[in-house]
């Protein structure tokens, strides 16, 4: 499944009130609209501020927001809008000409290409850890979120008891959180999710 069709699914999962859709579309755009906020303000606070605020007012506003062809286009305006009045509120203005106008389609494709270098960064760690693991945790990390099977369907596949599987699986994300290289829990599941 494509990336797009991931994130229509995920925000109308959103606008349904599923927070773990909300949850998992911020840990996705979370580097990109800190690097994006970065080209304009050395202020870390406001920029994580407006990041925060971005994703509460999609939040709160989600019964009333409409379907989304490009996720991503909509999160990084929201964003942009939320940034300036932020940026503005705190006279931090770096890089902003005091107008306010900014070029919206270059800042968009700016935003995009952050968003795909640090997912192929992201990747690239995840995929290099996997390869590091035992042969039969990788079976199972690909059994279980690649192929989407569930703990029954591995069982069949494997001949190994829920238990053992849950326990493998378990180590195997034990094992890859203490890589220092790798992103927290919940960063990293969101990647085993949509890897």
């Amino acid at each position: 499944m494509n990336r797009d069709i991931q994130e229509q699914q995920l925000w109308g999962a959103l606008c349904a009130g599923d927070q773990d859709a909300l949850q998992k579309l911020y840990v996705s755009y979370y580097n990109g609209l800190l690097q994006y906020g970065l080209k304009y303000s050395d202020d870390r606070d406001t920029l994580k501020d407006s990041i925060n605020s971005t994703f509460l007012y999609i939040w709160e506003n989600r019964a009333g927001l409409s379907y989304a062809n490009h996720v991503g286009s909509y999160i990084f305006k929201s964003y942009q809008r939320q940034l300036l009045k932020d940026l503005n509120k705190n006279k931090v203005l770096e890089k902003l000409s005091l107008s306010g106008e900014w070029d919206a389609d270059m800042d968009i494709q700016d935003f995009q290409f952050i968003v795909q270098q640090e997912e192929s960064r992201r990747m690239s760690l995840l995929k290099n850890a996997i390869l590091k693991l035992p042969k039969r945790q990788r079976e199972l990390i690909r059994m279980r979120y690649y192929e989407e099977l569930s703990y029954d369907e591995i069982a069949k596949q494997t001949q190994l008891t829920k238990r053992a599987i849950y326990n493998q699986i378990h180590t195997a994300i034990s094992t890859l959180k203490e890589d220092s290289s790798l992103l927290n829990l919940k960063q990293l599941l969101s990647l085993l999710i949509f890897f």
